[in-house]
């Protein structure tokens, strides 16, 4: 067979037994790259732009599923959806594509539930997944439009986004981690081998210790003598720490304590908001009534306390309230934005403008993580030396009077 001039596409897809192919393909448009592999005969799993950053499908066996299983998952699904693929037919394909993979027990698991007359929408949200609750909220707003295809691939790409934003942050806190973490050693180093040999300084009857000298060699001998006790402590706490960020309220619960503070917290909200109406944009590009797509895209939101404040937006809509007009009544809400969505409102373009606040949001939070990033390494270095230089002062001072006494 000849391939078609065109753009290069990297394929995944099933022949008529069952056996995975992949490959290279050239078509005028992913549509059409998807054409000419119905056309061979195989069921399409992936068709993406050659050189194109698509995550990255996983070649191990087992483990769990992790951000780009998930955001894999939803591009294949929403691509062969587009394709003109039925549900039922796609689930099969998928499932058996990822049989030995990470995903394969959680589409197994999806594919009997649709076949057992559940919705896409509810099988997901029972599933092992852990898909973000927008992207429910985004499919059950696709399957309720007809556009479900086209929801699963918005879905895919805000997942793509904040993925990369996380990446991004985990990425420069490295640093500073190893930084914070040399320091605590080098403080513990001084405490344990250094301030104890100066214990027999407080039992002099010829020095005058002053207090913090006192103080921190006594901490110091401390520390020494019972520094099993202290390691295992501390592993006890870190283990207490993993254990409570592992249960879905406690992060929510500290995500709303956070979001008052006057650091992060700025910063946690303009994310919130830029999510939100992204996901609002696309509920309603998807032709999602307004009332119903507010109710369907609180769920984007991880803060209870913005939840909270939008649960009366859907009854002060039904009572003739603009849009504009509910979001300036929310104190959280940038006045300066409200604009974007007045102009939304009167030339009917509201999910355009919507997107674009949303783009406008997640691309200041940035902004925000990127400065307060820059500043943790200076703080850090600040502390750290303060702490060391607090110890070594405390040594010196016991010195001295030492010294001062015997003259």
């Amino acid at each position: 067979m000849h391939d078609t001039p065109g753009l290069s596409f990297n394929y995944r897809a099933l022949d008529g037994d069952g056996g995975a192919r992949s490959g290279v393909l050239s078509a005028v448009d992913e549509a059409g790259a998807i054409r000419a592999l119905m056309q061979q005969g195989l069921t399409p799993l992936s068709v993406t732009a050659a050189g194109a950053g698509a995550a990255p499908r996983r070649a191990r066996q087992g483990g769990a599923v992790n951000a780009a299983d998930r955001i894999s998952l939803v591009q294949e699904l929403a691509t062969l959806l587009g394709a003109g693929i039925s549900l039922g037919e796609a689930l099969p394909s998928l499932a058996e594509a990822y049989q030995a993979q990470a995903l394969g027990p959680a589409l197994a698991g999806l594919d009997r539930a649709v076949r057992g007359g559940e919705r896409l929408s509810a099988a997901l949200a029972a599933s092992t997944l852990g898909l973000p609750a927008y992207v429910l909220a985004m499919t059950e707003a696709g399957e309720a439009s007809g556009e479900l295809a086209q929801a699963l691939r918005d879905a895919a790409l805000q997942m793509d986004h904040e993925r990369r934003i996380g990446q991004e942050l985990r990425n420069a806190l490295v640093y500073p981690a190893v930084l914070v973490s040399a320091g605590i050693l080098a403080v513990l180093v001084i405490f344990v081998g250094v301030v104890p040999r100066f214990a027999s300084l407080l039992k002099s009857s010829r020095a005058d210790v002053p207090a913090l000298s006192r103080w921190i060699i006594e901490t110091g001998l401390y520390v020494k003598q019972h520094l099993l006790a202290f390691g295992l402590g501390g592993a006890a706490l870190l283990l207490l720490i993993a254990m409570l960020l592992s249960r879905p309220g406690v992060r929510a619960l500290l995500l709303d304590a956070l979001s008052r503070s006057p650091v992060v917290g700025p910063w946690l909200v303009r994310l919130e908001i830029g999510r939100w109406t992204t996901v609002l944009g696309q509920l309603l590009g998807n032709r999602v009534p307004i009332i119903a797509a507010i109710g369907l895209s609180s769920g984007a939101l991880r803060l209870r306390r913005l939840r909270e404040d939008l649960a009366g937006a859907p009854r002060a809509l039904e009572r003739g309230r603009t849009l504009s007009d509910v979001l300036g009544s929310l104190a959280w809400f940038p006045a300066a934005r409200l604009n974007l969505v007045k102009v939304g409102e009167r030339s009917g373009e509201l999910p355009r403008m919507l997107g674009t606040l949303g783009a406008i949001e997640t691309e200041a939070a940035r902004a925000m993580q990127r400065r307060a990033l820059t500043l943790i390494e200076p703080a850090a270095i600040l502390l750290i030396g303060a702490v060391i230089g607090v110890i070594m002062v405390a040594v010196m001072m016991a010195i001295t009077s030492l010294n001062t006494v015997a003259l």
